[in-house]
């Protein structure tokens, strides 16, 4: 069962223009009128993250979260994207992945319950494992599964998950499919405007605030490209709350736009990596997106904003087979790393990387500059 905070603020402090709609500034920050929202990146299981997590009788991935669980599960909602399908039968990693049932089990035991499914590797083992996927998230009723479809009825029927009378619609767009033919035209939501401005118009009708998620861009870019900042003031122009961005596995810009109307969307274009093996240097810097949601007398408000950067650390034993010799797979907070820790990393020397503390910290800074808080 999750933990929920509850944060009582005697004043409370508006971020920059914030997006908010006329909230009233001096009212307290109560469980009666406030959601706390926490989101993270890719949750990318390669093949030596399933051999490592592979038990006696299945697999066991919670030792990968042990070092940020206590975080999430502060949230009222936290937003996980599940890069790799739950297709059931044998597990397997890149190229066509396919992530062991007991996944789900374990991202509810962490503290998620919302976890993207429309990614580029949805539909690596096809259809039928993507209904696979949707049956076993539906076994716990905790959790909300979305961007992913059993049937046309099942697509048009937007998620909205509901506490302290404060309603989020919950809304997921995906770019690529890998070369993957799409089963059905509903399975997944592929970006097109003429859908995406019916859906948002749907969404708002039935919830106070309207959260979209984002599988687009470039892997490995840094900076958005125009596809993404197009899609970003599209959704913004609509009014759209909060976008959540992911697939480039880096972390990206997060930042106000501006819409029509002097409406501003939280943009985080994208939130790199969660826990992954992958050995780019780029990819051990993330993010944790978190936010407040508030609404009073029928106004609302985005509060409270802060990316924490996070680390995805592991260890290898030998250099000369890096591939084949990582271990201890985990993620921290950045603010929670060292020098010491940033030392044992097992990318050091590999390929000339140096996982260096300072240089994150200044990457953080250059990339987070839009008046969002920084916990680091």
């Amino acid at each position: 069962m999750k933990k929920i905070s509850i944060l009582i603020v005697a004043m409370l402090l508006m971020v920059g223009c914030s997006g908010e709609k006329d909230a009233k500034k001096d009212t307290p920050v109560t469980k009666e009128n406030t959601v706390s929202f926490t989101a993270v990146g890719d949750n990318l299981m390669h093949q030596l993250l399933l051999d490592k997590a592979k038990t006696n009788d299945g697999y066991d991935f919670m030792p990968y979260y042990a070092n940020i669980q206590s975080y999430i599960q502060k949230a009222d909602f936290a937003f996980v994207n599940q890069e790799t399908i739950l297709g059931g039968g044998k597990a397997s990693g890149y190229p066509n992945f396919n992530t062991p049932d007991i996944m789900a089990k374990n991202l509810s035991d962490v503290g998620f319950d919302i976890v993207n499914g429309a990614t580029n590797h949805t539909l690596d083992k096809g259809g039928d494992a993507v209904i696979h996927s949707i049956n076993v998230f539906k076994q716990y009723k905790n959790m909300n599964y979305i961007g992913v479809y059993e049937s046309q009825e099942k697509r048009d029927d937007i998620t909205v998950v509901e506490k302290n009378g404060i309603k989020i619609a919950l809304l997921s767009y995906n770019q690529l499919t890998n070369g993957h033919k799409m089963p059905n035209t509903y399975c997944m939501n592929l970006f097109d405007e003429k859908t995406i401005k019916k859906d948002v118009e749907n969404a708002k009708e039935i919830s106070d605030f309207v959260i979209v998620s984002c599988h687009w861009g470039n892997e490995y870019d840094t900076v958005p490209d125009a596809f993404q900042k197009k899609y970003a003031k599209l959704f913004a122009d609509l009014g759209v709350d909060v976008i959540i961005g992911t697939h480039s596995h880096t972390l990206q810009p997060v930042e106000w736009v501006e819409g029509k109307d002097g409406h501003k969307t939280l943009v985080a274009y994208s939130l790199g990596n969660f826990v992954s093996g992958m050995m780019e240097e780029e990819t051990q810097l993330e993010g944790m997106l978190s936010f407040d949601l508030k609404k009073e007398d029928n106004r609302t408000s985005i509060d409270n904003v802060v990316l924490t950067p996070l680390v995805n650390h592991y260890e290898i034993t030998n250099l000369k087979d890096a591939y084949g010799t990582r271990q201890n797979f985990t993620v921290y907070r950045l603010k929670d790393y060292s020098e010491e820790l940033a030392s044992q990393h097992g990318l050091n020397g590999y390929q000339g990387i140096t996982i260096d503390f300072s240089k994150m910290k200044e990457k953080v800074k250059k990339r987070i500059t839009s008046g969002i808080q920084i916990d680091m």
